[in-house]
């Protein structure tokens, strides 16, 4: 005699990007039964990253990642969440995208699709491969403020100023120091130019659930 299987809810998470501003956060639903490798597919794709990057789950004093197969299998019914636990979830363990997720609902569903479904949201995604926060709000200054910031002489003299306000303190040849500012700046150049214009505050809902749509799609084909 088969096994009966258990019935399927859906939980309603909120995560929110660390170290980062503006505000980047979604509200969203996902089936329980959802294994932990499919919730970081669901996050690329309502996000709009591309698919490829490694993956950390922190969860109850665990962590799961992609690069271990003992993470294969685990579902999100597997760790008895209840509703204001929080977890931690890392995209690309190189860039270190940190995000708080919270659960703020659990409830039973009779709906045979349960497709993941984002409810609301705020902020606009970061491009993935930007250099994580850091290099994220490198680019958003850089922005801002216009091509003087990066300007060789303007870091020259920046650098100067540094040097006099706390010159028994750096410790470093000036130069080598200048040099590595300006190859900085040189590789936030490199990046918004491949990103094009950010748009931290942007957000489609329509949008990010065609995305989520598309990807719940391909995953019953795949299946």
């Amino acid at each position: 005699m088969e096994t009966a299987q258990p019935p399927v809810n859906r939980m309603l998470l909120r995560c929110v990007l660390k170290d980062v501003s503006p505000l980047v956060a979604r509200v969203f639903w996902v089936p329980d039964d959802l294994e932990i490798w499919d919730l970081h597919d669901v996050f690329l794709a309502m996000l709009g990253w591309d698919d490829g990057p490694d993956f950390i789950i922190r969860i109850h004093a665990q962590e799961f990642a992609s690069f271990r197969r003992s993470s294969r299998g685990k579902r999100l019914r597997d760790f008895r969440l209840r509703r204001q636990e929080k977890f931690l979830y890392i995209c690309d363990t190189l860039d270190m995208w940190e995000w708080e997720v919270r659960v703020l609902d659990v409830e039973e569903t009779s709906f045979e699709d349960a497709t993941p479904v984002c409810i609301k949201g705020r902020g606009g995604a970061p491009p993935l491969l930007c250099g994580g926060p850091t290099g994220y709000r490198l680019m958003l200054r850089r922005q801002q403020v216009g091509p003087g910031l990066t300007d060789p002489a303007f870091v020259s003299a920046s650098v100067k100023l540094l040097a006099e306000a706390y010159q028994d303190e750096l410790g470093v040849d000036l130069q080598v120091f200048e040099d590595a500012v300006n190859e900085g700046w040189k590789s936030v150049e490199e990046r918004l130019a491949r990103c094009g214009p950010l748009a931290p505050t942007d957000f489609s809902l329509n949008e990010t659930n065609e995305r989520l749509a598309l990807w719940a799609q391909r995953r019953r084909w795949w299946r």
